[in-house]
């Protein structure tokens, strides 16, 4: 790139991070070819193109915000599309990182305390967890067997790529839900 172009190129970097919107669009305009080539190369059907070129612009405004303008080894191009690769395969390793739901093994389960508060004995947990597959959603039901294994709300979160508040109000779901169907097998829930 031309010291000049180079010039040009700091300057609209120097406006996104002052807040300047226009900038940023005039830097977004000019990088989305490279943007669309980068996610060519994810586009599986896991997520749609829209999806990706969505978690590009998120990187390449980060490419923004941390690009050392200093430093004269990597061009901001070739810094940016590392950044979006970069997003993209963090973005794929989420996805696939997220637990698959098991068939659960009741003997397992019962070597757990609680669900909540208490469960009665080994038969209880195997009448719960047969009606939780049933009454709660996939993320619902994916929140529980973390939680029964131990997990606190951050690391659920964590694990299946939620903020802890959707965690909580999936718990506060699923065991009101638990509740109302296994009163009687929940001992004061």
């Amino acid at each position: 790139m031309k010291t000049q172009d180079n010039k040009e190129l700091h300057s609209l970097i120097l406006e996104c991070r002052g807040g300047d919107e226009e900038a940023f669009s005039t830097l977004l305009t000019q990088y989305t070819p490279m943007i669309r080539k980068v996610i060519s190369e994810f586009a599986d059907g896991a997520y749609d193109r829209d999806e990706l070129f969505s978690e590009g612009c998120i990187a390449l405004h980060s490419a923004v915000m941390r690009y050392d303008l200093g430093q004269e080894d990597v061009t901001f191009g070739l810094y940016a599309r590392i950044c979006i690769h970069n997003r993209l395969v963090d973005l794929f390793r989420k996805s696939k990182a997220q637990p698959q739901i098991l068939p659960y093994e009741a003997e397992e389960l019962a070597d757990f305390e609680s669900i909540e508060s208490g469960l009665a004995n080994r038969e209880s947990i195997e009448l719960i967890m047969k009606g939780a597959s049933r009454l709660l959603s996939e993320y619902e039901y994916s929140v529980l067997l973390l939680h029964i294994q131990g997990y606190k709300t951050q690391d659920i979160a964590a694990r299946l790529g939620k903020t802890a508040k959707s965690v909580d109000n999936a718990k506060a779901r699923l065991f009101k839900r638990l509740r109302a169907e296994f009163s009687g097998l929940v001992g004061g829930a």
